[in-house]
């Protein structure tokens, strides 16, 4: 194809994000036509892409297919695979991610292979898929912008996102479409107040139920954010604590309140992401992962006693002013994303509660705004942080269930309102996390202490046929 629009014509396709350097620009390999275990000078244009990789700091590298010759893999244990890629592009400049089409000759062999997770569990750099788009985050510098890169008979758009439209991030799901991770809150105290503990408990149930990612309900840096993009804490109080080897999966991130006490725009660089790329935070976003859509919405602008009642505290509301035309826009793409979303499951996450009975309670301009967009658009769950406790409420009225994973380390113990026990079928006073393991029929919830004991599990049923 010649050329791609920003029409409806790209809505349906997998997005990718792909974080661009911290001013703003992105620079990339490509490379076709290649796999042939090293013959051909395969070898050494491979070494030569190392080294020029390297002076240009190159972000990613795209293939533009003929990966294997000549009739492709043969399935996902074809040695073609280590012996035409992964042993030839061996340069640490080339341990970026590869962004891969298919060509004719891969045609010949079993595609599906190619397009498997399972390779990518073999080679994280490798991601191939039919047709895809990389949305770029370089929003805070360009507005609107599609970027076509012609690529032979192929064209990748790079997409700029800075409004109309929530930036989409694409997840693969487990080759059955099922999907497990973690969820945790409120969690940034450099190990202290049980956050080491808990982090050991998160790799062990993280690795036994074999997560994809790691979501977090905002709070990230007690007590007041990060000073910058150099600040220790973020070694401190995230890389340097949740080193389990499960936990290095991909961390899907939502500013809190405390988060906005100091540099916002810090956790949403891009740097940070090079530091531990694990790392993806951003103010708004959609992760899309098959059966189940996970809009992630930024809560504390709705706030008005940050605004109007700020007392000591000071916020960094770069990028969130004028207010109101900023918690407008944010309504206005969520509703029309959810509409749009024909996934099995909807689940929004958002770091301050809509209901809770814990310390800081319902938040009421959330119940009068963000609520009815939830319960207009069969919303499946409302997942939060910010009171520091667990908890799984009911709402007798909707379908939406509310879950609270903020026991990410310091907790509240005994700070409980009166609430409908009918409705409350979880309040736990410590630390903790949760887990979500979905399928297309069932999403099976659990949430846990610090000793990784189950405190409490349900599951949510849905028809096998049925998109609500």
């Amino acid at each position: 194809m010649s050329s791609i629009s920003s029409g409806s014509s790209i809505r349906g396709l997998p997005r990718l994000e792909q974080a661009a350097k911290e001013d703003g620009s992105l620079t990339i390999l490509v490379v076709g036509d290649w796999g042939r275990r090293g013959h051909y000078n395969q070898s050494q244009v491979a070494y030569q892409m190392g080294i020029i990789g390297e002076k240009l700091d190159i972000d990613f590298v795209i293939s533009t297919g003929d990966n294997f010759y000549e009739s492709g893999l043969k399935g996902v244990d074809d040695p073609a695979f280590q012996e035409s890629f992964t042993n030839i592009y061996t340069a640490p400049s080339l341990q970026k991610p590869w962004y891969t089409v298919l060509g004719n000759h891969d045609y010949r062999g079993d595609v599906e292979a190619q397009l498997s997770p399972v390779l990518r569990k073999l080679d994280s750099k490798w991601i191939c898929m039919r047709s895809f788009i990389v949305d770029t985050a370089m929003g805070g510098y360009c507005n609107n912008k599609m970027i076509i890169i012609k690529v032979g008979l192929f064209s990748l758009l790079i997409s700029v996102i800075n409004g109309g439209e929530l930036q989409r991030v694409h997840h693969v799901a487990k080759p059955d479409r099922s999907l497990n991770f973690l969820v945790v809150g409120d969690w940034g105290r450099r190990g202290f107040y049980n956050q080491s503990q808990l982090a050991h408990q998160m790799g062990i149930i993280g690795e036994k139920l074999e997560i994809e990612f790691v979501i977090s309900t905002g709070d990230n840096f007690y007590e007041d954010g990060l000073t910058g993009v150099n600040d220790n804490a973020f070694y401190d109080s995230f890389s340097n604590i949740y080193t389990a080897p499960t936990l290095q999966k991909q961390w899907y991130i939502v500013l809190g309140n405390h988060d906005y006490r100091g540099n916002a725009l810090a956790q949403l660089s891009p740097v940070l992401k090079k530091k531990d790329r694990r790392w993806l935070c951003l103010r708004s976003f959609i992760v899309q992962a098959e059966i189940v859509d996970i809009f992630f919405v930024d809560t504390t602008p709705f706030v008005d006693k940050y605004f109007t009642d700020p007392g000591e505290q000071t916020y960094d509301w770069r990028g969130v002013l004028p207010r109101t035309s900023y918690i407008s826009k944010q309504l206005k793409e969520l509703d029309s994303a959810l509409k749009h979303s024909t996934a099995k499951w909807k689940i929004v996450v958002g770091h301050h509660t809509i209901k809770s009975a814990g310390h800081h309670g319902n938040t009421e301009e959330l119940e009068s705004q963000l609520l009815p967009v939830l319960e207009a658009n069969n919303v499946d769950f409302y997942v939060n942080g910010h009171d520091h406790c667990l908890e799984h409420i009911i709402d007798t009225k909707s379908q939406i269930q509310f879950l609270t994973s903020g026991g990410g380390s310091k907790a509240w113990r005994g700070d409980i309102k009166e609430w409908n026990q009918e409705e409350l079928k979880l309040y736990y006073d410590g630390q903790g996390f949760m887990s979500m393991e979905i399928t297309e029929t069932v999403a099976n919830l659990s949430f846990y202490d610090i000793f990784g004991n189950v405190l409490h599990k349900d599951s949510l049923y849905k028809n096998l046929h049925s998109s609500m």
